[in-house]
């Protein structure tokens, strides 16, 4: 999952020209609420903004990569036709300890050092047990619990949460308000029909069925993608400028830092309570991508020399009408002074070259 992650943020992101310009994102609460709408700014990395070198370039046709598609199981679609089934059912007081899958209202606030801060409370929040929402380990210690009680949990914050509490214990109290089941009394094929946009429960579990095999499909495609330049990439030999990583770890905290204004909120604060991290911690974990980022792209410029790779004006006309298409713009001038001819001309070269590398690569038997 992590190669995928990182494929979109380089490929996806990096080279589409959502990632490159300016671009309206609606920043969210944790509880997936819409917030505000923030104008995201991105100033676009080019090759010629880098000051990194490339040495070597390794082999890149040819290349020997598995590409391994993940199986669907019974247990996968089970899940999911879950998840979709709760969307329209009730949920309803049971009068009974709680169990797993059951959905929970609690006040909580917890204390770490002796210590609670607003990060640690909340009122009124539903839990669904079992949802691996809450820190490990919390909603284990839920189970059995009936409403109106309180109940203290303890847990140990995972290493990865924000500085102030990572690693540490928490003690936290809870009270229960309220223990809700999903009501599924209602569920047939009416039922289905009349509130879903599936004609049967079989119709849907064959939907959401499919729906995982295609993804399934698509993610195997992205994890071959970034093995076969990752291979590329182990391949060559560079010289890497940190201030290089800079320039796209800014462009990546560029959109958190929009959510923030757009949420009238400081950037550590809006990190701290949606992602449970620091501005610190979240450029430290940019680097990876963006010393991928550089290299790809010292890569990707050199291949394009090898192979004579160009953009023609008439690509280049056509992707600007499928931009202006894609986001509901009446000219194409519109994304001419949102995204620079520069940017867009590079993105659709480094897409040939992913295409010429695929294309040459050769399966394991």
């Amino acid at each position: 999952m992590k190669k995928k992650v990182i494929l979109a943020m380089c490929i996806a992101a990096a080279l589409a020209l959502a990632g490159c310009g300016n671009k309206n994102e609606t920043a969210k609460t944790d509880d997936g609420q819409e917030e505000a709408e923030a104008t995201v700014s991105y100033e676009p990395v080019l090759y010629e903004d880098l000051s990194s070198k490339l040495i070597s370039l390794g082999q890149y046709k040819g290349l020997e990569v598995s590409r391994d598609t993940a199986e669907v199981t019974d247990e996968d679609v089970a899940k999911e036709v879950w998840d979709n089934e709760k969307q329209y059912l009730e949920l309803k007081d049971v009068d009974r300890p709680a169990e797993e899958g059951d959905v929970l209202t609690i006040d909580f606030t917890g204390y770490v050092d002796g210590e609670s801060s607003d990060n640690l409370k909340g009122t009124d929040t539903q839990l669904e047990l079992g949802s691996g929402t809450f820190i490990p380990g919390f909603e284990d210690q839920l189970i059995g619990v009936n409403a109106e009680d309180d109940v203290e949990v303890n847990v140990v914050f995972p290493d990865e949460y924000y500085e102030e509490v990572a690693g540490k214990e928490a003690r936290f109290e809870v009270h229960v308000s309220k223990v809700q089941a999903y009501d599924t009394s209602v569920w047939n094929d009416e039922y289905v029909k009349q509130n879903t946009d599936y004609e049967s429960q079989e119709d849907m579990e064959n939907s959401i069925r499919n729906d995982l095999e295609s993804t399934a499909q698509s993610d195997a495609t992205s994890n071959w993608e970034y093995d076969l330049i990752q291979e590329v990439l182990n391949g060559s030999e560079f010289q890497i400028e940190e201030s290089d990583k800079d320039l796209y770890v800014d462009q990546m905290m560029s959109e958190y830092e929009s959510y923030a204004a757009a949420a009238n909120m400081e950037l550590d604060d809006y990190l701290s309570t949606y992602l449970g991290t620091t501005e610190a911690q979240l450029r430290e974990f940019f680097r990876t991508t963006a010393e991928f980022r550089v290299k790809m792209t010292l890569v990707f410029h050199e291949i394009a020399q090898q192979e004579g790779i160009t953009v023609s004006d008439q690509e280049y006309e056509d992707r600007l009408n499928e931009l202006a298409k894609q986001y509901n713009y009446e000219n194409t001038d519109d994304i001419v002074s949102l995204y620079s001819e520069e940017m867009i001309r590079e993105e659709i070269v480094q897409e040939k070259v992913i295409s010429l590398i695929e294309e040459n690569a050769v399966q394991p038997e």
